[in-house]
């Protein structure tokens, strides 16, 4: 991993850039990516040139596609289970280093693709397409050669891959839909992401991005097809399993986590949004990982 010092005027002392990149079958090899979920700090991009299985992603399974690109944010577990040989790559970056690539194209860019990178997405290059590759390429062959200027020709090449990416998804995948309206959804859902624990009505977010409840909600749905609502519970509950999974936690302290004071509240809550009771799914959840377990 790289990790440097060096202090430029735009920002704080405290600058710690890490930036690394590595192929999918050594991480496999060292068991970085299988056997067991994990979980790492930093921003994650993982591009599946070739391969099959699945990939489990923050309690979500995704069919392994070949040439297929996922992105991972940070401190969300997640875990390759390939049928077969996969071959691919693996970057990871920390927010210093992305602020570093992106932070002087501007503020609404930066938050964009920072907005972005904190979800779950499926990327899939364009056939026939040489560009993402050949940064990639030169990514590595810049990462591995440790000259002069290494830090500043990364972050470049960085920024490239990133837009290159975004752009391709926002043709691809998001038709219809106008770059303004995926900035406000964008904003949206990194002001959600940071705030679901105490703000959990619409209205909190539209008037911290100086619009109507009701225009947020169309936009959210024109992007997403769903409301503005649905992703503040769906973000809430999301949490609420994730402690479940990975922690021994009973409903009192979910509840208080997640900013519920009356239990029966938070029940009724957890129940509209799952189908199921929280006793319920911690059951079920409980029974899984006892025979993952035994079958180990």
């Amino acid at each position: 991993m790289m990790q440097t010092s060096e202090k430029k005027p735009v920002f704080p002392d405290d600058v710690n850039y890490s930036f690394e990149i590595s192929t999918i079958e050594l991480l496999t090899l060292n068991r970085d990516l299988a056997t067991e979920p994990v979980r790492r700090p930093n921003y994650q991009i993982v591009w599946v040139t070739k391969g099959c299985g699945y990939f489990s992603i923050d309690l979500k399974k995704y069919r392994i596609k070949d040439n297929a690109i996922y992105t991972i944010p940070p401190g969300q577990f997640h875990q390759i289970m390939p049928d077969g040989r996969i071959s691919g790559y693996v970057l990871s970056f920390n927010i210093d280093f992305l602020y570093l690539a992106i932070g002087g194209s501007g503020r609404p860019l930066f938050e964009e693709i920072n907005s972005s990178l904190n979800r779950v997405n499926i990327y899939f290059p364009k056939p026939g397409g040489r560009a993402l590759q050949n940064v990639l390429t030169n990514i590595c062959r810049e990462f591995n050669a440790h000259l002069i200027l290494r830090l500043e020709i990364l972050s470049g090449l960085l920024k490239l891959f990133l837009l290159y990416m975004h752009r391709n998804s926002a043709t691809v995948l998001q038709q219809g839909v106008s770059r303004r309206s995926m900035r406000l959804f964008n904003s949206f859902y990194a002001k959600l992401d940071n705030n679901f624990r105490a703000r959990k009505q619409v209205t909190d977010y539209a008037n911290e991005l100086f619009v109507s409840p009701g225009y947020l909600t169309d936009v959210i749905k024109k992007v997403t097809g769903h409301s503005a609502s649905y992703h503040i519970r769906q973000r809430t509950v999301q949490e609420a399993k994730r402690m479940l999974m990975y922690n021994d936690v009973n409903m009192k302290m979910v509840a208080y986590t997640l900013g519920f004071e009356d239990l029966s509240h938070f029940s009724k809550y957890f129940k509209n949004a799952t189908g199921m009771r929280f006793t319920e799914f911690k059951k079920k959840t409980l029974v899984r990982q006892s025979n993952c377990h035994s079958s180990n």
